[in-house]
């Protein structure tokens, strides 16, 4: 967006937008209009509704998740959406620090892409479980995924320990890289007191690099193993964390595009680009609520089997045959209302069960 910006301008003697140094938080509180002051106060609410979706969430998976491993994983999910929204919320607060909290709140982004990956190898048990299960069922490892799957040239792999290790670090790369390109950025603004050199360029190239490379290891790895780990809704959390992040990335070169181009115009507080990220920021507030109330709902207990030590009721019923379409929780029975009975004590229990077992149970139903 600086390339943008510098050849708009060029010839623009006009032009100093850019030279405007954003205010600090306290000349920007108490010079701020009404209407900032009305915006504020909403995305503090959306955001106190994130922390206590946030808390629900944490004391389910405290409680009710068994397998330490996948509690571990959830945990970074669990606070993604908080942490995301609370790096926007201060940076309506604080404008000088705005960039910044968007960098930090990228690279938790760029980790949780990162943790999807080893929840998939923990709902298998490990990597090398995985990799087990996968080559029994003579499935490959395909590299014709989205936005690449036009290219017929693209290899499948054997799906072995060792290339699902390599696919692992195509998504483990992009925190690190995106942590150490944020924190060189930090040292270069601190020596120049400014955003207006080749650096930052071409630490955003890079960052936009070592991301896309992260999003297409994840589109290889995810559909593999489709129909172990369906059950989990694998599939819905990797979208709600692939949708998050885009939105986050995509509506922020918006703003930035729109403060280019001065549909975004500066006021006598705010410089265009400052402005830009306010109401991204903003944007962002509302946008986590509303997926994470959809994560709430959609990864209920009755819904994923994640939560196994979930008491199973009658909505944790399941499906008597596959030709009735996927069931999230595939048990031959369906619970009993009040039941004290977990997910995971009813799967050992018809582990036990015989088939005469089972078909006698189906006929009672």
């Amino acid at each position: 967006m600086e390339i943008v910006k510098t050849i708009i301008h060029t010839n623009d003697d006009g032009f100093n937008d850019t030279d405007r140094k954003i205010p600090s938080a306290q000349i920007w509180l108490h010079q701020m209009d009404p209407l900032y002051w009305w915006f504020l106060i909403i995305a503090c609410l959306f955001t106190v509704i994130v922390l206590v979706l946030a808390v629900v969430h944490l004391y389910y998976v405290l409680k009710y998740v068994s397998n330490e491993r996948i509690q571990t994983d959830l945990y970074y999910l669990v606070f993604m959406y908080p942490v995301t929204t609370l790096c926007g919320v201060i940076g309506m607060f604080l404008p000088r620090a705005a960039p910044f909290l968007y960098a930090v709140a990228l690279v938790y982004f760029m980790l949780c892409l990162f943790i999807m990956v080893t929840l998939l190898f923990n709902i298998f048990g490990s990597r090398r479980e995985m990799a087990e299960w996968l080559r029994e069922r003579n499935i490959k490892i395909s590299f014709k995924v989205p936005p690449v799957c036009c290219l017929k040239f693209l290899p499948e792999i054997e799906s072995s320990d060792r290339n699902l290790r390599h696919i692992e670090w195509l998504v483990f790369q992009t925190p690190i890289i995106r942590t150490l390109l944020e924190i060189t950025n930090v040292v270069v603004f601190m020596e120049l007191e400014n955003r207006h050199n080749t650096w930052f360029v071409l630490s955003q190239l890079a960052g936009f690099i070592s991301m896309f490379v992260a999003f297409y290891g994840c589109y290889v790895m995810v559909p593999l193993g489709r129909q172990k780990h369906s059950p989990y809704r694998f599939d819905f959390i990797f979208r709600t964390v692939d949708i998050a992040q885009c939105i986050y990335t995509i509506q922020k070169f918006c703003f930035d595009f729109a403060s280019a181009f001065d549909i975004v115009q500066p006021d006598r507080v705010l410089p265009a680009q400052a402005k830009a990220q306010f109401w991204a920021s903003f944007m962002l507030t509302w946008e986590m609520m509303v997926l994470s109330a959809l994560s709430t709902y959609c990864l209920r207990p009755s819904k994923t089997i994640l939560f196994d030590k979930y008491p199973i009721i009658d909505s944790t019923s399941c499906c008597i045959s596959e030709s009735q379409g996927p069931c999230p929780i595939q048990l031959p029975v369906p619970g009993n209302v009040g039941s004290t009975e977990t997910i995971e004590s009813r799967v050992k229990e018809d582990l036990k069960l015989n088939s005469d077992q089972i078909i006698q149970r189906f006929d009672s139903i």
